[in-house]
């Protein structure tokens, strides 16, 4: 078969972004890899495979039940869907009309994200009016507690790097206040899969989560939580979900990186993690205009970073400009540039070789010692 690069005439990409999906997310295991090209060649009884992935979910999340979706955005409109149809396969094949029933979901507006699409999309995919709270950067408990109504169907709590990280109600406040009044909280922890037990216990009712970001799996989204309204996403297969539907591979390839990642040792695992990015930082902390520092994933995901800093006084070039001509190269190198317009951007080690983060750091170094010949030079462009 050769080089699929080359076969297709594809880009070679060093990701050091995360597991974004428009990168083709996490990598798999050999092992993993294995499992979902023989669930390809051969026919199953998927509602089969569901029940055994609800086993293999529960082992590891700690939930009573759980099940699979294509990803993590289709995860959040059925869990919505669910939230409002129950178990009713007669309110389940009227959607997305869903005149008659409770069809409100409550969000705090600093949740409002767009992770590639806007979430607030995602839960009206499923027929449902979004009720925002609150403002972009506070939201106070009596403003959740008085959006609750007779019409609320559930309410989504979303943890993401994406949303603002103070001034919000907490997710454990957030689940009281919304069982006070018998509402339903869905849970998006789309890349907070080591998280996932912490997230269970303090009562969420559905949690999703996304199988191919940090645990590796083919594209697949995992809902897990309350029996009853796990039930009810699954029953979604015969409604709205049926276009959301995901295949064997990514069915069986997950539990199979399930089972591989109940088999780590999570504190092994963010140490290596670790020990790329200090590899990484050593490589570039001595080139001129950057400052080098270690960061720590602000939701709490084991996640170690490098951010590079551009000392506008020093560097030739800003931190856009940076990432820019780190893109342009070949193979392309993606860094982390949500934040290039504060002159600091993110490296992620995490799914890149130590070749390929040496590479990235030659890379950076030429860049900037390129710009510096250039706006030295008379007559250069001083970017």
């Amino acid at each position: 078969m050769g080089n699929l690069h080359e076969r297709y005439g594809l880009t070679q990409v060093i990701n050091l972004s995360g597991p974004l999906t428009i990168y083709g997310t996490g990598q798999t295991s050999r092992e993993v890899a294995s499992v979902a090209t023989e669930a390809l060649q051969h026919e199953w009884l998927i509602s089969e495979i569901l029940d055994r992935a609800s086993d293999t979910i529960s082992r590891w999340s700690g939930a009573r039940a759980g099940t699979l979706t294509a990803c993590s955005a289709s995860g959040i409109a059925v869990s919505v869907a669910a939230c409002m149809t129950g178990n009713d396969l007669g309110r389940v094949r009227q959607l997305p009309d869903s005149s008659g029933m409770k069809n409100e979901v409550v969000i705090q507006k600093g949740h409002c994200v767009q992770f590639g699409a806007p979430i607030t999309q995602m839960m009206r995919l499923a027929g449902a009016t979004v009720r925002e709270v609150g403002t972009v950067n506070q939201t106070a408990p009596q403003e959740l507690s008085h959006a609750l109504s007779a019409q609320t169907a559930a309410a989504m709590f979303v943890i993401s790097h994406h949303t603002m990280q103070h001034g919000f109600v907490q997710l454990d406040e957030f689940v009281r206040i919304c069982h006070e009044r018998q509402v339903p909280v869905i849970v998006d922890a789309a890349a907070q899969a080591h998280q996932i037990e912490r997230i269970v216990a303090i009562g969420a009712d559905l949690v999703v989560v996304s199988a191919q970001k940090y645990l590796d799996a083919p594209t697949c989204g995992i809902v897990c939580g309350r029996k009853d309204l796990v039930d009810a996403v699954r029953l979604q297969n015969d409604g709205i979900g049926r276009a959301m539907k995901v295949g064997k591979e990514g069915m069986l390839g997950t539990v199979a990186a399930l089972e591989e990642r109940m088999g780590t040792d999570l504190n092994e695992w963010a140490a290596a993690q670790r020990a790329k990015a200090e590899h990484l930082a050593d490589q570039v902390r001595d080139i001129p205009g950057i400052e080098v520092s270690l960061v720590n994933d602000q939701p709490g995901q084991p996640i170690t970073r490098v951010r590079i800093t551009l000392d506008s006084q020093v560097a030739p070039l800003d931190a856009a400009g940076v990432c820019d001509q780190l893109q342009q190269g070949s193979p392309t190198i993606r860094p982390r540039g949500h934040h290039t317009d504060e002159g600091w951007f993110l490296l992620e080690p995490n799914h890149a070789t130590e070749a390929e983060l040496d590479l990235a750091a030659n890379r950076l170094r030429e860049i900037l010692a390129r710009a510096a010949t250039a706006s030295a030079t008379p007559g250069g462009t001083d970017a």
